[in-house]
């Protein structure tokens, strides 16, 4: 294993980063203030900005209040965003990357929310009927009375929630959702998810011991996984990981290349994970310790962050990838933004998506009792939801089909890579957070030494692209032959195997300028005063128990 994974002997080619543009950066980076280490100061200006946020959503969105929203709340959020990004760093640089693209995303929510797309307009929480605003006379989230709430068997109806009247507790726990429900769960805009995502144990009569179950093996395989790449890295691949000016990309074998991008790909998965785990249990316990209801307190508001490679396997391709098996952190804002915002109000292409409209709000209940189309009633859907569960199964249908022309191809094409440019420049809001902590001051830094990882996610919309145009030529052809639905074994066993293939081979052929990236910004350095932490895989393999 060492073999096969130590550094090789080939000449190094330049590296696939220096081809871009040498735009001198020294000049604004040097005017920045000099960082200091995190603080708890700083983490009460992070909580805080985010509370104050929640605070201003409790407040009406027209008139002067809207004024207020857009012209001196997203500033001063905006700002305080910024200097987390910019003044102060953290021990753990993949721990400092990550927080600063939190940060990123929060600033672009700060746009979503205050300023392009208020969300008493733009977005709406679907609710069983009965649940409508109940009164409110504590401080804590609404309590809803599950005695006298329909079963499933009554076809009990799941509606848009009317937005709370400004200035109540109930306004101010409907914009603590909306903060807080990072992938939109139990709301209209949610992430698409697999059906197993919204089955037992995430519906609302699924227990915490029955979700915990399911997700603390999950959480334990992942931190042994994570443990070994860990190992890998540091130990093995130290030459690679160790920083800028180290062994470049072009001299790693195939073999390196694969096992690195795994190492890297694992380190970002298990601090997401990480994460989302113990905030998931920490507010379920909360929840049922203070009895609150909701999709911040229960079960079926945690489902899992990522889709299994089972269903990758039965829907193989980016698209699934991209839409159901990574998570969907930034999926709302990247469409608003960019898919809504940019490609369809400014570029003036045409509407397109599974998700709802942003400019469709819900309907006050007085106004869905109105004679209208019954189109009209109720928001378009990302996904049908049931009485058990509120969150859109993917699979299921998306309105109605519109014909597929070469216009509306390239109109989808330019809105890809819009969005998947955002998300590249939301990823290297880490790289200008790495480069400020760990770039000398007095040497030369250029733009591409910041734009290292938007490469990759420029990339995506290529192979989505050539990935739709296969399948519509392949789709057109067999079903002159095969009836759909009833394909032999062999062909079913043999396309999910083509497109397995398919999708993993663009994923680590593209990933190059993203674990390239990641490893010279010093992601993964261990010098210095770094922190090091205790490792299984290390200690019993290379007798290395602190890495």
């Amino acid at each position: 294993m060492v073999s096969l994974l130590s550094p090789g002997n080939s000449p190094s080619a330049l590296s696939t980063s220096r081809w871009n543009p040498q735009i001198p950066l020294l000049e604004l980076l040097a005017k920045l203030p000099e960082p200091h280490p995190r603080q708890p100061t700083d983490l009460v200006i992070a909580f805080g900005t985010i509370f104050f946020m929640q605070l201003m959503l409790s407040t009406p969105h027209t008139g002067g209040w809207g004024l207020l929203r857009m012209g001196i709340v997203a500033p001063i959020c905006f700002g305080a965003f910024t200097y987390l990004i910019t003044c102060q760093v953290e021990n753990d640089d993949i721990t400092h990357w990550g927080g600063s693209i939190l940060s990123f995303i929060y600033m672009m929510r700060i746009l979503e929310y205050f300023v392009f797309f208020p969300p008493e307009q733009h977005c709406h929480r679907i609710i069983p009927k009965s649940q409508l605003h109940p009164p409110v006379r504590s401080f804590k989230p609404p309590v809803h009375d599950n005695d006298h709430r329909p079963s499933e068997a009554e076809g009990e109806v799941l509606i848009p929630e009317p937005v709370p009247r400004p200035f109540t507790l109930a306004k101010f726990y409907w914009a603590g959702s909306l903060i807080w429900s990072y992938r939109g769960i139990g709301w209209a805009h949610q992430c698409p998810l697999p059906r197993s995502s919204t089955e037992h144990p995430y519906t609302r009569k699924s227990s915490f011991k029955e979700w915990l179950k399911i997700q603390l093996p999950y959480y334990i395989a992942t931190y042994l996984i994570e443990d070994l790449c860990r190992a890998i890295r540091n130990v093995i691949g130290k030459d690679f990981f160790s920083g800028p000016n180290h062994l470049p990309y072009d001299s790693l074998t195939q073999s390196q290349r694969a096992v690195y991008s795994i190492a890297v790909v694992s380190r970002i998965h298990f601090g997401l994970i990480l994460t989302w785990f113990h905030t998931a249990v920490c507010m379920i316990v909360l929840g049922k310790i203070l009895g609150w209801k909701g999709e911040l307190w229960e079960p079926w508001g945690w489902p899992p962050m990522f889709g299994s490679l089972e269903n990758l396997w039965v829907h193989p391709g980016l698209s699934t990838m991209w839409s159901k098996t990574w998570h969907g952190y930034n999926r709302r804002w990247l469409y608003v933004l960019g898919w809504i915002g940019i490609g369809e109000n400014i570029l003036g292409l045409t509407h397109t998506g599974i998700s709802s409209h942003p400019s469709i709000p819900p309907q006050p209940e007085h106004k869905r009792n109105n004679d209208m189309p019954s189109g009209t009633s109720s928001p378009s859907e990302s996904g049908r939801v049931s009485p058990s569960h509120p969150i859109a199964s993917s699979s299921s249908p998306n309105g109605p089909n519109r014909a597929v022309s070469t216009k509306l191809v390239i109109s989808n094409l330019i809105k890809s890579f819009i969005t998947f440019l955002l998300s590249g420049l939301n990823h290297d809001a880490g790289s200008l957070a790495l480069l400020i902590k760990n770039h000398p001051r007095t040497e030369p830094v250029y733009l591409n030494d910041l734009f290292r990882l938007t490469p990759f996610f420029i990339l995506q919309p290529v192979g989505l692209a050539f990935e739709a145009l296969v399948k519509s030529i392949y789709r057109s052809n067999i079903k002159r032959f095969v009836e759909r639905g009833k394909e032999p074994s062999w062909l079913v066993f043999t396309e999910r195997l083509i497109g397995f293939v398919w999708t993993w081979t663009w994923l680590g052929w593209t990933a190059r300028y993203f674990v390239e990236g990641m490893a010279h910004l010093g992601a993964y350095r261990r010098d210095g005063d770094r922190d090091l932490y205790f490792s299984v895989w290390g200690g019993l393999v290379w007798g290395k128990w602190m890495i």
